[in-house]
């Protein structure tokens, strides 16, 4: 994991190449070789990543003055244009109950990638097999658009303390859910996607702490204990604490720890300060005993 740097790139590639990258482009330079040059420039970012293939196509929309841009292959047409529609619905949401999104440009693409989805900063990868899997995909777009907020403009230790990132961006997800389709579809995906997940891992013997680090996770149980598990921290958070202030909490965090390394307990400090309540009970329940009752 990083601070925040500010980058300035150069790529040289195929003119006839398509290509997507954390920042604004500033410039495209044609050589006589047939190759062109690309300039990128970023704002205050984590890292860097950059996609391209001769084959994308681009669908683009503006959201409150930001450029969305779906990159996807001519045979997922269908599924860039949902895309793109998950992506900018979802920047809407997002910026409006935590903060507003830091870039001028958001960039989904569609890659190879054995992963559902990785964040970067600007730039989110979306597998290609995903495309015409509906409501998966739209769940993988949201997740990993939420991570501009919880990744990379509030950093944390993702290596040795996934959950700080990974478990909120699963919970907030839901919050797209249910600020686009109603609380009775979000708490249908919350039963599925995190109750049911973690009820099984417990019958199975499985339970552990959410927190640790990456390492210390069996393969199997790290998607259950820290997507599943770790989201139910932030439920009976909100459930405790109510909506109004759940967000405020989440407001304040964002705010405080803007461009910043946060930790569990800089969170926890924000969450005790806005609500007004000892929230280490709760803590040590959920992120750090092996057991829920």
């Amino acid at each position: 994991y990083a601070d925040v740097s500010l980058y300035d790139v150069t790529l040289t590639a195929p003119a006839e190449m398509v290509v997507a990258a954390t920042g604004a482009t500033l410039s495209v330079e044609a050589h006589d070789d047939g190759t062109a040059t690309w300039r990128f420039a970023s704002g205050p970012a984590r890292d860097v990543n950059i996609v391209l293939s001769a084959e994308y196509e681009v669908a683009r929309r503006e959201v409150d003055g930001i450029m969305v841009n779906s990159y996807y292959l001519p045979e997922d047409a269908e599924g860039g244009q949902a895309v793109l529609d998950f992506a900018a619905e979802a920047l809407r949401i997002f910026g409006q109950r935590f903060g507003p999104y830091p870039y001028t440009e958001l960039d989904v693409v569609a890659t190879p990638t054995s992963a559902a989805g990785i964040e970067y900063p600007g730039l989110v990868v979306i597998a290609e097999r995903l495309y015409d899997d509906g409501n998966h995909l739209e769940w993988v777009v949201a997740h990993e658009v939420a991570h501009q907020w919880w990744y990379n403009v509030v950093g944390n230790d993702q290596v040795d303390e996934p959950w700080l990132d990974e478990a909120l961006v699963q919970y907030v997800t839901s919050l797209y859910w249910e600020d686009r389709y109603g609380k009775a579809v979000a708490d249908h995906a919350r039963q599925n996607l995190f109750w049911d997940r973690y009820e099984q891992v417990r019958k199975e013997g499985r339970d552990r702490a959410v927190a640790g680090p990456v390492a210390s996770f069996e393969v199997e149980d790290y998607g259950p204990i820290v997507y599943a598990k770790g989201p139910l921290f932030f439920h009976h958070l909100r459930e405790l604490v109510g909506d109004l202030v759940f967000d405020d909490i989440l407001r304040a965090y964002f705010q405080q720890h803007r461009y910043k390394i946060a930790t569990p307990e800089s969170f926890l400090a924000v969450a005790e300060k806005v609500s007004g309540r000892d929230l280490g009970a709760l803590y040590q329940q959920w992120i750090l005993t092996a057991s829920v009752p």
